[in-house]
């Protein structure tokens, strides 16, 4: 279902154009800087509202690591938005394992361990990955080559 109504990963610049596609992030009314609230509730996919909403979900289903996730969501922002939270929280892994093509890491999900958050952006590439791991990359392949 991800995979039809997405399309294709990469017309997604931003990992928050992605959530704002998916209707996981609520519109604003701003100009010059000030706020006035929120509006276009219905801009963006349905599907892939209810399609995150249930992730979360299964996700907590027999998952006592997800469970005490939730349970500090609830904790810091109420019972009723720690769902939403963690759909969104959802989406942004699901960004970053299509983007990145690679598979899901609960440590990375549950700790955030590995985001690349203590890199200064000087340090990533054009899809937010890592330059040290890009170059290295390119310099092994290289020395296979020579």
């Amino acid at each position: 279902m991800l995979l039809d109504e997405i399309h294709d990963i990469t017309r997604f610049p931003r990992v928050q154009d992605f959530l704002s596609y998916c209707r996981l992030v609520k519109c604003t009314k701003e100009s010059a800087g000030k706020r006035y609230g929120t509006s276009g509730s219905k801009i963006g996919n349905a599907h892939l509202t209810w399609a995150f909403s249930e992730a979360a979900v299964l996700f907590l289903r027999a998952n006592p690591a997800g469970q005490k996730y939730l349970t500090t969501l609830e904790k810091k922002h109420g019972s009723g938005k720690a769902l939403t939270l963690l759909g969104q929280k959802l989406g942004r892994t699901v960004s970053y394992m299509f983007q990145r093509q690679t598979a899901f890491d609960m440590g990375k999900f549950l700790n955030g361990s590995g985001s690349g958050a203590d890199e200064p952006n000087a340090s990533l590439d054009n899809h937010g990955r890592s330059l040290r791991v890009v170059l290295c990359n390119v310099c092994v392949a290289a020395s296979l080559n020579a």
